[in-house]
């Protein structure tokens, strides 16, 4: 784009582009993928239509947007022993955030059917708990606590599976007890097995 191009149009107004985003984690959280519009997401904010497919072509790039705008970015724990940063780790999936709860829900649907809606899950969520888990691993392996580091990756479904069975099935809460027993009895020993 030229300068004179740029000159041309009205800049685009940030402030906006979060107030859509905001409107569309919303109406996600509220009717899910299949029922949301680029409509009622313009109507959300008093807007019209045209705002939103001026930033997104399609329902799925503004939803993508939406999932990176829910990025998990919490640091990796590093207490200097394994249970207690297994129990630090696991303190943030009880860390919950209810939009963002809601969000992943609406996105279920869209996540069985669409690989990108799925592959961007897990990038904003999934990668960087897995990314944390395999940094305690590579702390614990480094301070002999364990010894076969290359168990980490399969284990490391362990908790975020038990969490989904946690709370979407059962509808138990995530607390401090559930997150102890699923590292006590379960992480640890696999972890620690030689």
């Amino acid at each position: 784009m030229t300068e004179t191009e740029r000159a041309a149009g009205r800049p685009r107004d940030e402030r906006r582009d979060r107030e859509l985003i905001e409107a569309a984690q919303q109406l996600l959280a509220e009717v899910g993928y299949d029922k949301l519009t680029m409509e009622a997401v313009a109507a959300r904010v008093g807007a019209g239509k045209a705002t939103v497919y001026r930033r997104w072509k399609t329902k799925a790039d503004l939803v993508l947007d939406t999932v990176r705008s829910l990025q998990w970015a919490e640091p990796t724990p590093n207490t200097g022993s394994l249970r207690s940063d297994l129990l630090a780790l696991g303190e943030t999936f009880m860390a919950r955030d209810a939009l963002r709860d809601a969000v992943q829900a609406g996105l279920l649907t869209a996540m069985a059917r669409d690989d990108t809606v799925r592959a961007a899950m897990y990038e904003m969520v999934g990668r960087p708990r897995q990314q944390a888990f395999a940094a305690i691993v590579a702390q614990a392996h480094a301070r002999g606590e364990i010894s076969r580091p290359e168990r980490g990756p399969d284990i490391a479904r362990i908790f975020p599976a038990m969490t989904f069975h946690q709370l979407v099935l059962r509808k138990q809460p995530m607390d401090a007890a559930f997150v102890t027993h699923v590292v006590d009895d379960y992480i640890l020993p696999l972890l620690t097995r030689d």
